[in-house]
């Protein structure tokens, strides 16, 4: 192992991690980044005392009704470290191509995997029913995929409203896993809703349309696939958010004590590249590093479909 004088934070490596994105990932779509400068303290999470009618009659010489206001709703979060690492022997660099940029190519595809890890941590822990409360699974008929007896516009906005009377705000994003996003493209009822508009006469839909059907900002795709056999056996890819689909309220940028669903927390200070050198082992070594905690700040910014489709 590399003693501390040995480690070299490459800010060039830095710089190409922090910016890698897979365009298949929306774990930081949903719960949006937000620089933190400790690995765990408290944050603020909204109130509902403003939405409360307090008596506020007053006259000259009278004192005002004295009220106290809420500054206690705050949760607590910790960054935890994920990492990982792989080398570059000098065989590999002597025999590599010319034009091969050797330590890029194996940042970009650690910080994949890193994300990837942060992306099933999100569906896993985040977007399930022992967090959100406000749900449904679906069944039979009432899947949306029963083109005959489901309405999921119908469904989608009696739940917007479930949403809004829950944190003053209507749900501006929804959440679509690829497969759920395919079966309401082709939905008749859906179809039937633009058939007069500009882009009726196209056989797809896309998510602007929808969003336009579900009276949304954004329609966010979850396409990002992972692989479900254990090492050693024949492949077998699924999508990381299986059939579900997710309805939540994300602000136009992070606030104190404003409505959302949730916020990444991300250390900066501890993340980032390391690079050294072992040369008992005639190699170069390269570590990604990544602080973060995803956080639901609160649960009831969210209305959750699960087996929205057969």
């Amino acid at each position: 192992m590399p003693s501390l004088n040995q480690l070299h934070v490459d800010e060039a490596l830095t710089q190409i991690s922090i910016a890698y994105r897979n365009q298949a990932f929306v774990a930081e779509e949903v719960l949006p980044v937000v620089p933190v400068m400790k690995k765990n303290d408290v944050f603020f999470k909204f109130s509902k005392q403003h939405f409360r009618a307090y008596k506020d009659g007053y006259a000259a010489g009278q004192r005002a009704q004295q009220i106290e206001v809420d500054m206690d709703a705050r949760g607590f979060y910790m960054c935890d470290g994920h990492a990982l690492e792989d080398s570059i022997t000098d065989d590999e660099r002597e025999q590599a191509d010319p034009s091969a940029q050797i330590e890029i190519e194996k940042t970009e595809k650690l910080t994949n995997i890193i994300a990837l890890v942060q992306e099933i941590n999100f569906i896993n822990n985040v977007v399930n029913t022992s967090v959100i409360s406000q749900n449904s699974t679906l069944s039979g008929t009432n899947q949306w995929s029963d083109y005959v007896n489901s309405d999921p516009v119908v469904e989608v906005l009696k739940q917007r409203r479930t949403v809004q009377q829950q944190i003053g705000d209507f749900p501006n994003y929804l959440l679509l896993s690829q497969p759920v996003l395919d079966v309401l493209a082709n939905h008749p009822r859906i179809l039937d809703r633009v058939k007069y508009t500009a882009n009726g006469a196209r056989n797809q839909l896309d998510e602007q349309d929808l969003a336009r059907v579900f009276k949304v900002e954004k329609v966010l795709v979850s396409a990002a696939l992972y692989q479900t056999a254990n090492e050693g056996e024949a492949d077998n890819l699924g999508y990381i958010m299986g059939k579900n689909a997710l309805l939540f309220y994300r602000p136009p940028r992070p606030g104190i004590r404003v409505p959302t669903f949730g916020y990444t927390f991300f250390w900066a200070k501890r993340s980032g590249v390391l690079r050294w050198r072992e040369l008992s082992l005639e190699s170069d070594f390269i570590r990604v590093k990544k602080y973060y905690s995803q956080q639901v700040v609160a649960a009831n910014a969210a209305y959750l479909w699960v087996n929205a489709i057969a």
